[in-house]
């Protein structure tokens, strides 16, 4: 992944005017920042203060999303993430169990019912978290029963044959590294699709996770 010359200079400018500050979220926009430059001692100093920080006043889907951002950083510190991913875990299936008696028959609608975005959010926790613990046959599962609430048009083109992430778990749990360098691959195209569009703004820390979960894969494929 590359980021394109001319986001250099405002991203460099960003990371300095907040590099001081005490928000959880712009702490963890830095540590991605950080991150696609490069610089892994300053991605893991932000890392570090943000785990370290008080958790913010949330509840259910953004909470769990909060805590398993938490798990990640301490995976990518070498650290155990056992507690952050069990508390996420929990929250998602609370949140999954409330909506699913609620969603519509039909999940293709022009715009969804709150129900339908809690699941779809709540699957797709689920999912990264079986990724995290390495429970590679629950993580497929995860991402087949998540894919089934969400239409084609929605998706990502790529993904709409299987996530990143999915087809790493596969290919663990298979022992195919061709499944699962396909997947870190898939991954990295997708993230710089994101850069290249200007979704991806790394001083948010939106996709600190998705970003994460390539370093983690990375780390899969050269340990086979």
């Amino acid at each position: 992944m590359k980021i394109p010359d001319h986001l250099r200079p405002p991203l460099l400018e960003q990371l300095e005017d907040q590099e001081n500050s005490e928000d959880c979220l712009t702490m963890r926009g830095s540590a991605l920042g950080h991150a696609l430059l490069e610089n892994n001692e300053k991605r893991d100093f932000f890392i570090e203060k943000f785990i370290k920080s008080e958790e913010p006043p949330l509840e259910g889907n953004e909470l769990a999303r909060e805590l398993q951002a938490r798990g990640v950083g301490n995976i990518l510190l070498s650290k155990n993430a056992d507690a952050y991913l069990s508390r996420s875990k929990e929250l998602f299936e609370n949140e999954l169990e409330k909506a699913l008696p609620d969603l519509p028959e039909d999940v293709a609608i022009d715009v969804a019912t709150e129900p339908l975005k809690q699941a779809r959010q709540a699957r797709s926790g689920l999912m990264e978290n079986a990724f995290l613990r390495k429970k590679w046959s629950l993580c497929v599962s995860e991402a087949e029963h998540g894919r089934s609430i969400i239409p084609d048009y929605l998706l990502y083109q790529p993904h709409r044959e299987g996530y990143p992430i999915e087809f790493v778990a596969k290919g663990m749990d298979n022992d195919d590294k061709d499944l699962v360098s396909k997947g870190l691959e898939m991954q990295e195209e997708f993230l710089q699709y994101v850069i290249d569009v200007g979704y991806l703004k790394p001083w948010e820390d939106a996709y600190f996770v998705s970003f994460s979960l390539s370093l983690i894969t990375r780390k899969l494929v050269s340990e086979l």
